[in-house]
């Protein structure tokens, strides 16, 4: 492990952990949610848990908070604006449903809707979920479809569903900077742009940058024309949307790119989970250009990696809060078949 790593804690999920996220509002900084997906063979059925965790850095204690059975879950994401001043959460769970709840002052989160997507049936289900500020969602689903939901007051109701891929959907998310735009990517190696004004074709299709399916997707939050896509071909791609002919930069990350998330406030680095080669920080800075280089050149580079999970790694997030004594920043993950959450920091 590298010097600027430090594990913090640990805490067994009892089930397989598959996804995490910090909550994005003052004063819950510290809060982070974890959800769980296992397969109970005896019964056939996909159970889940979610689970409410208080990750302060200075005195940290991963017992949780709170504790919600709930079907399989694939995907969880907070809203990053408050949707009708509620801080909301939409979970994408293994019976095909979209559920969202509310975060409530008492540290607790309250099931507000159920939305089913696609036809309702069985056999289907939801693999990830994207917010667009508080009034749209994004979902990818195992039958290789893409649905939006349209959030209001009283709940969700479906606005568009779509077949985008020949197999699983495995993402499917907003460009950060347009809400009719949605970005998708399956097990068919294919990612796809597509348009809310009509989806019969896709704006874009690239079948040839990925080997593998393609399961990240995430435009940078801070410079509208970066897009990074991970594929379990184990590379990192860099893109800029307006030369979407080839890619800037490629970094091999040694395993599958189940996740990659931007850091808050600057999204200067990318921390990627790589299912079977741990967890990585990827500086994504431009270098200093000098007169007559390319100007969209990007060289990526690995700055840290945690290495202490001993299964599959798939679900990560930033803390937004810096460690006030030190400087460091947090970060949380969790793994599959050891059933793990992992609080550590890092120093840049």
């Amino acid at each position: 492990m590298m010097d600027n790593i430090r594990k913090l804690e640990s805490w067994d999920t009892q089930l397989y952990a598959d996804c995490v996220e910090f909550v994005p509002f003052e004063p819950y900084l510290s809060i982070a949610i974890c959800g769980t997906y296992q397969l109970c063979e005896s019964e056939a059925a996909r159970v889940g848990r979610l689970s409410l965790h208080s990750v302060d850095p200075e005195n940290i204690d991963l017992t949780p908070i709170q504790l919600v059975d709930t079907p399989g879950i694939l995907d969880v994401k907070w809203c990053r604006q408050k949707s009708y001043n509620q801080i909301s959460l939409a979970v994408a769970n293994s019976i095909g449903q979209i559920v969202l709840y509310s975060f409530d002052s008492d540290i607790s989160i309250k099931q507000q809707h159920v939305q089913n997507i696609g036809d309702g049936g069985t056999g289907r289900l939801a693999l990830s979920c994207d917010w667009y500020e508080g009034y749209k969602i994004a979902v990818s689903d195992s039958k290789g479809e893409v649905s939006c939901l349209n959030v209001s007051v009283e709940g969700s109701e479906p606005i568009s569903n779509w077949k985008a891929h020949d197999y699983e959907a495995w993402v499917a998310s907003f460009d950060r900077h347009s809400d009719q735009l949605i970005y998708s990517g399956g097990d068919d190696s294919c990612f796809r742009l597509w348009d809310l004004r009509d989806t019969t074709s896709p704006v874009l299709a690239n079948k040839k940058a990925h080997q593998m399916g393609v399961t990240s997707i995430e435009t940078s939050p801070v410079d509208s024309n970066i897009l990074a896509t991970g594929s379990y071909d184990e590379r990192l791609l860099l893109w800029d949307k307006r030369h979407m002919k080839n890619w800037m930069s490629e970094t091999n990350l040694g395993g599958g790119v189940w996740k990659l998330k931007w850091e808050p406030g600057s999204a200067r680095h990318l921390l990627a989970a790589t299912m079977h080669n741990g967890f990585h920080l990827i500086d994504c800075c431009r270098p200093s250009l000098e007169r007559d280089a390319n100007p969209l050149s990007f060289d990526p580079k690995i700055v840290a990696s945690y290495r202490e999970h001993s299964s599959l790694a798939y679900g990560c997030d930033w803390a937004r809060l810096l460690s006030p004594s030190t400087g460091r920043r947090t970060i949380a993950s969790c793994s599959f078949y050891d059933h793990s959450l992992h609080v550590w920091s890092w120093l840049p």
